[in-house]
């Protein structure tokens, strides 16, 4: 068995590893890594029954997250081959509630999840007296995080469709409240009706027949999140569209951050590949490691689901989960990966290449989940030969990126694996990639995370990021020999015109900037993206508004903006 080396650098250690519970009693984070190793070995092992085949594929695994290629979702770092407790190892849950569910039962599930590291969505259309129930969430949640129950701070998500009777209580709830600690997102459904009533400057009527004119309510909520940075916006009929198992119900809420849809009871679990770690000595991609990387990806989430199938303490998750085999492979590193390539994040260029990527991952993730579904069987609801989009002439895969022409994957690449899959009725997972925000795991291989522009060019500590240091000491002769300080560094940086928008950081890139990358990337993703809009503390509230239009006419998903300092408690450096 190959031993891990791994060592990251102290503030991530500190701040992360140890703070974060990540790491067991006395664990070193090598020691970690080999737990969350062994733990996958062993699940691995009960499929191919095959000694030498699983610990060849497990030391591959270790020596990729000790290079940093990969990393998995903090749930698998933290939860996996533990032997003080048994939890599954997924980020996130849709809770099985309704308003007849009493508040005892509501904390109990809720604690129960939180419990086990998972984030919890909930959509509120069918409760009265919602920002009573809302706060009745937040309450919960707030309890469990001081509880020392908790081993990881986790997410809550709250939608609520535009139609509902007390919509306007919902848009205004976190701004007229500020002095509540919040551990809630907040996510108004906006339905395509709405926005032709916004087009239209015309009246839209609630679900009690009051009616109101649709451009004042989104007035409203731009006015708000402008504010409080609260609510976004969903669109979730189209997060619909794109649920691959119709017969088994929509999708009811997404993840904290959004970037899945869940039906009650459904996790979902993932795992990123840092493609900052695939640019070759020509400065070219390796095309070929990251398909390889993306293989043993999906296959080590397809173990972790299967893990988590004996550790669920929720039955109705154990029912779901076993049906569709969702999982996620996503990205992080890619501005990095950016600089490293001298092009700016708010490019072409940069969109044009992400979109690539993604795609390539996409595709590959999926023929390799229907080559393994050969081995270990197809999710159960691939059966289902009405419900389940894949086996429909005009399927999933056709509709969605049948018309798709990106560098390395092509339109008759995908017609061909959509037609293998459909004839065959071979795929292992329903989903195979999405695109979460990444958060400390990111931090754990010092990657930037998800899609974002790297946060800052100096972490807590006031050390130079990696990656901006790199960058300065290649393309600046005699930088090494300078003093690093923040004033230095951005006078350097403001100098030279052509760095300003290499090493440009999320409050930085426009608003445009960020919107477009998240529109070209959504289109070779299998459901929704986690990305967060930055903008200017100067930023007008129409600026807002423009955003939640762009997100409707571009077919996005859902879009959640930032305005620097619209929060007392927001983002810090680490």
């Amino acid at each position: 068995m190959v031993r891990s080396q791994f060592t990251p650098k102290k503030s991530i250690l500190e701040r992360v590893l140890i703070a974060g519970k990540i790491l067991a009693d006395r664990e070193t984070p090598a020691q970690m890594f080999e737990r969350v190793v062994e733990a996958i070995f062993r699940q691995d092992f009960n499929f191919t029954r095959s000694k030498h085949d699983s610990r060849e594929y497990a030391d591959r695994l270790l020596l990729n997250l000790d290079s940093k290629k990969i990393i998995f979702s903090t749930p698998v770092l933290t939860n996996a081959g533990r032997k003080d407790f048994s939890r599954p190892l997924s980020a996130c849950v849709v809770p099985d509630i309704s308003d007849k569910t009493s508040y005892e039962d509501l904390r109990r599930i809720i604690n129960t999840y939180h419990q086990e590291a998972m984030g919890t969505g909930f959509t509120l259309n069918g409760f009265n007296k919602i920002a009573e129930q809302i706060l009745n969430l937040n309450n919960i949640a707030v309890d469990g995080s001081i509880s020392g129950m908790e081993d990881r701070p986790v997410g809550n998500m709250a939608i609520c469709g535009v139609d509902h009777p007390e919509i306007i209580d919902f848009i205004t709830l976190k701004m007229l409240r500020p002095d509540v600690r919040w551990k809630f997102n907040l996510s108004v459904d906006t339905s395509d009706h709405f926005w032709q009533m916004v087009d239209a400057d015309s009246i839209f009527s609630l679900k009690n027949n009051y009616t109101v004119r649709a451009g004042e309510l989104l007035d409203l909520m731009s006015y708000s999140a402008h504010k409080c940075a609260d609510p976004g916006i969903i669109f979730m009929d189209r997060v619909n569209r794109d649920n691959p198992v119709p017969g088994m119900g929509n999708y009811t809420s997404v993840a904290p951050c959004g970037e899945a849809g869940l039906l009650p009871g459904e996790t979902c679990q993932f795992g990123y590949i840092n493609v900052s770690m695939f640019l070759n000595e020509k400065g070219e991609i390796d095309i070929d490691g990251v398909r390889s990387i993306t293989r043993d990806m999906l296959r080590a989430l397809d173990n972790c689901v299967e893990i988590n199938l004996g550790t669920y303490s929720m039955p109705i998750s154990r029912y779901v989960v076993s049906r569709r085999r969702k999982i996620g492979i996503g990205i992080c590193g890619l501005a990095d990966l950016f600089i490293k390539m001298s092009i700016s994040y708010d490019s072409d260029i940069a969109r044009e290449l992400a979109q690539d990527l993604v795609a390539l991952i996409n595709f590959e993730s999926k023929k390799y989940s229907h080559e393994l579904a050969k081995s270990r069987g197809p999710f159960i609801a691939m059966s289902d030969l009405i419900g389940c989009s894949y086996n429909h002439n005009d399927g999933y895969i056709e509709r969605k990126y049948g018309e798709s022409n990106t560098r390395w994957v092509k339109d008759s690449d995908w017609n061909n694996l959509a037609q293998k899959i459909r004839e065959t009725g071979m795929l292992r997972n329903s989903t195979t990639i999405a695109i979460p925000p990444t958060g400390r795991s990111a931090l754990v291989i010092s990657a930037s995370t998800g899609i974002e522009p790297i946060f800052s060019l100096f972490d807590e500590r006031g050390d130079l990021c990696e990656v901006v240091e790199e960058f300065l000491n290649k393309h600046l002769p005699g930088f090494s020999s300078l003093e690093k300080t923040e004033e230095q560094v951005e006078k350097i940086i403001l100098e030279n015109q052509n760095f300003s928008a290499i090493l440009a950081t999320s409050k930085n890139v426009s608003m445009m900037g960020h919107l477009k990358m998240v529109a070209s990337v959504q289109e070779v993703v299998d459901e929704a993206i986690s990305k967060t809009i930055n903008m200017p503390h100067d930023s007008s509230v129409d600026q807002v508004k423009s955003s939640f239009k762009f997100a409707y006419i571009n077919k996005l998903k859902g879009v959640t903006i930032y305005r620097d300092g619209s929060k007392e408690s927001q983002p810090k450096k680490l």
